[in-house]
This record gives structure tokens, sequence and C-alpha cells, in this order.
């Protein structure tokens, strides 16, 4: 593909993109194979091949309750805190390990979201509670209306990106030129993400480590 088709592709992609809002999702309880329905609805845009890839299976959701990265469900139903999580999880999950998307997001579900008793209503007195009157329902809508807004701005980098690669290799016969400039395009959009991703993985791994010593001065 040529530098145009290809800035193009990219602006089409841009403007397509959309994140599920929080109104979007049903303002009721879900049973298993609902909450997979949905997700495959409103996801499958998001995904490489939107016909054939698997969004949220059951077994996906059953490793995440087990592990405590999503929270339990509630006489096996899913509310909106269990579909928001979910999304979180989706919209991480290319690019980040479970156990780096755990430290991401542990604090905020720790945090924001009342946790339930595997589904065991809590004796009186003894309810759960969540550490602050925020919801997750406004993070969410915060998180995505920023994300929204920097949506301009991502394609704006993209057409410096695009101009760069149109001046490499200028001088090659159209049919290197083609490939090379799609090539040297490629690999600054692979340096952005790895760059963004070792940045992420750093940051935790600097969290993990004052934690721990945290811990290690209270004993």
């Amino acid at each position: 593909m040529t530098i145009d088709e290809l800035e193009q592709a990219f602006s089409d992609l841009v403007s397509s993109f959309s994140l599920i809002s929080a109104e979007e999702i049903p303002d009721i309880d879900l049973y298993m194979d609902q909450v997979t329905t949905f997700m495959e609805q409103k996801l499958s845009p998001c995904t490489r091949d939107p016909e054939n890839d698997k969004i949220l299976t059951k077994t996906m959701i059953n490793n995440y309750a087990k592990s405590s990265l999503l929270i339990p469900p509630v006489k096996k139903k899913y509310g909106t805190d269990h579909m928001l999580l979910l999304l979180f999880i989706f919209y991480m999950k290319s690019f980040l390990s479970i156990s780096d998307i755990e430290a991401v997001l542990g604090p905020v579900r720790d945090r924001y979201v009342e946790t339930p008793s595997a589904g065991k209503k809590p004796a009186k007195g003894q309810e759960e509670k969540k550490k602050s009157d925020i919801t997750l329902k406004e993070i969410y809508s915060q998180v995505a209306e920023d994300i929204k807004a920097s949506l301009p701005e991502i394609s704006e980098d993209a057409k410096k990106a695009f101009a760069d690669a149109r001046k490499t290799f200028a001088d090659k016969d159209p049919e290197d030129r083609e490939v090379l400039q799609e090539f040297a395009l490629l690999c600054r959009f692979s340096a952005e993400i790895y760059i963004k991703k070792l940045y992420i993985e750093r940051l935790l791994d600097e969290e993990k480590k004052a934690k721990e010593e945290g811990r290690k001065n209270n004993d």
C-alpha cells in the first residue's frame, strides 16, 4: 500500500473508533450468556477479525473471577460494575499481562467497587463497604470521555508520522519506495507502542517494589 492509502486507512480507523459508553450497559443484572452476547455485539468492531475473534468466553470470565481480577457474580448474575471491569480488562489485555492488568485495575477495583461475597448475602452489619463514594461508572465515563477528546491529537501525531515516512527512501524506485516506506512507518508505530508498554511495566514494577519495601518496614 502507498503511504497515502495507509494514512487514509488510519484516518478511517480513528474516525470509526469509539468506546462503549457506560449508558449502553444494560441497567439490569445479566446471566453469563447475556454478558458474552452483549460483549460480542458491542466489541466485535474492535477486534482484528470481527467475524471470528472471540471477545469474552465463559472460561475467560470464570478465570478472571477466580483470580479476583473480576469481582464474583451475585447469584450467577453480573451487574454494571462487573461489565465495566470486563471492559477495562478487554481493552488492556491486548498489550498487558493478566498480572499487570491486576496491578493497574486492582487499586481502582478495591477502592471504588463494593465487592459482593461470592454471591452470598453478607450477614447484617457485615456488609463490605467501598472506600469511596465515587462509582466505577463515573470513573469509566470520565476515562472514556478523555480518550474521545484525545483522538484528534492522536490523528495529528499520526499525520506527522506519515509525513516523515514519505521522506524516507524517497530516492528509490516506486516499487521499493512503497515497500520500504510502509516498513519504516510500521517500525515507528511499533517503537511507540513498545516504549509506552515498557513505561507501564516499569511504573508497575516500581510501585510493586515500593509496596513491598513499605510492608517490610512495617514488620
